[in-house]
């Protein structure tokens, strides 16, 4: 009777007990969250704050706010997209051996040119730049005037078969005129060793040795005014003109190469490659290549084609070097205008930029070590003029040479530029700072998700009057 008097006198009280706020919320979610110092930690309306609180309350606070900052700079950071390189010597068994192209330094031949009146006179101007563009209306000769031939630049070029003398690869002879391809560059007509050969062992006996006649006897006059061969260095299915490795070697010397393969690795977009710039991922299966000239696409392959089209439209013609079909100028036009247009634009910075071409973001580069010694030998001056059928000593020397190209050990160095964050990194240091400061984990995370919507439930419910700890509870 006592307990229902009770009740009857106080009947709020009964109702007070059952009612359901947010500091139960938070008491429930301090008990049992994997949290620090939460516990620690009462709401005011059930008891007020201590000093001990208050000072638990000051360092979550701080550890909170100082979490914040780094997990805010770790964000940043990841989404500027940082890289790393790493340089990786790697030791191999086999090696393929790059596309080596010879040029003659001077590639017309002078006794095939002397049918034509005015040609030596022509060639000899030119070198030394006393014609210009208004000067040539005397050279009413169809040989001047009319779009050459390819056929007609091969019938007055050095001849391969009388440059290339001896041809070795590997220890063994092979027919020279075989394995070296004519090929039009900037030089003129060139000649290049481009067989797919695999390197087994390295050495400058076990790789390609040519031995070469520049035939100075049949020399005109050429700008460069130099006697000897160029060699570039280059990827099979990179033109001559786009090497980046370029080298000489002269008559009357042994020139050694050794040679040395570096492979680039960077990341495509959003990485940056080059410190400000990207590159484009040409092994990417949505890539297609921009270029109309040239069927791989490279960086020097891109600015060519740049500075040949925009040579093309100054002049409306191109030289034999540049690789399409038709649309060839006449020597005139050559000399006069497509040649200086092409030199003028290659060193022209601003027109570098318009060109907006970029460097793919694969690529191998081929660096050289280049020694020489005299060739041949006083011992062997004999024996070699009777092999090479040379008048004496003298045109041995100024005629012959000896290249050999070879890798000097079965060595490359890959860089590659690899991303400084992952995913996985990333989420592993977020998940150090979080247990440094808070003790926390993804599972924490999850916990103080489901406070904040236990709350949100809770204020829903309490706007409609309904039960919020029977729904709560129900989850």
């Amino acid at each position: 009777m006592d307990k229902k008097r009770a009740q009857t006198i106080n009947p709020d009280a009964t109702r007070r007990s059952t009612e359901y706020g947010l500091k139960d919320l938070w008491i429930e979610f301090s008990q049992t969250t994997g949290l620090h110092v939460v516990d620690k930690i009462k709401p005011p309306s059930c008891n007020p704050f201590s000093i001990r609180g208050l000072v638990w309350i000051l360092a979550l606070c701080s550890t909170t706010g100082f979490l914040v900052y780094n997990l805010v700079q770790e964000i940043g950071s990841y989404y500027s997209y940082p890289t790393v390189t790493k340089i990786t010597p790697q030791i191999k068994h086999s090696l393929n051996f790059p596309a080596v192209t010879i040029c003659n330094r001077c590639t017309f031949n002078n006794t095939r040119l002397d049918v034509y009146p005015d040609m030596e006179t022509y060639f000899f101007n030119i070198s030394l730049g006393r014609i210009r563009k208004n000067s040539f209306s005397h050279l009413t000769s169809d040989v001047f005037q009319k779009p050459v031939s390819l056929e007609w630049l091969r019938n007055m070029s050095m001849e391969g078969s009388k440059m290339l003398f001896k041809c070795v690869f590997g220890g063994d002879d092979f027919d020279c005129m075989t394995d070296f391809q004519p090929v039009f560059t900037y030089e003129g007509l060139c000649h290049t060793f481009n067989a797919s050969k695999i390197v087994l062992t390295p050495g400058d006996d076990a790789n390609l040795i040519v031995t070469f006649n520049i035939n100075q006897d049949d020399y005109t006059f050429t700008r460069n005014k130099a006697a000897g061969i160029k060699v570039f260095l280059h990827h099979p299915d990179v033109h001559p003109d786009a090497s980046s490795t370029v080298l000489t070697a002269s008559p009357g010397f042994s020139t050694h190469v050794a040679i040395q393969k570096t492979e680039f690795r960077y990341q495509p977009r959003p990485y940056m490659a080059f410190d400000d710039t990207d590159c484009l991922d040409t092994n990417s299966p949505d890539f297609v290549n921009p270029l109309r000239i040239y069927s791989l696409y490279t960086y020097s392959h891109c600015f060519m084609e740049c500075v040949y089209l925009k040579a093309f439209k100054q002049c409306g013609c191109v030289g034999p070097y540049v690789p399409v079909d038709g649309l060839l100028c006449s020597l005139v036009k050559l000399d006069s205008c497509y040649n200086p247009a092409v030199r003028s634009l290659s060193k022209n910075g601003t027109f570098v930029k318009e060109c907006r071409c970029v460097s793919e973001c694969v690529f191998d580069r081929y660096t050289a070590q280049v020694s020489s010694s005299s060739f041949p030998a006083d011992k062997w001056g004999s024996s070699t003029m009777k092999a090479t059928r040379a008048k004496d000593r003298a045109s041995l020397e100024s005629n012959f040479l000896q290249l050999k190209v070879f890798y000097d050990q079965m060595m490359v160095t890959s860089i590659t530029q690899q991303p400084q964050y992952t995913v996985a990194s990333l989420f592993s240091t977020v998940g150090g700072q979080m247990g440094l400061c808070l003790g926390a984990s993804i599972l924490t995370v999850a916990e103080i998700a489901e406070l904040l919507l236990f709350i949100i439930i809770f204020l829903l419910d309490k706007c409609r009057g309904r039960k919020a700890r029977n729904r709560i509870s129900n989850w």
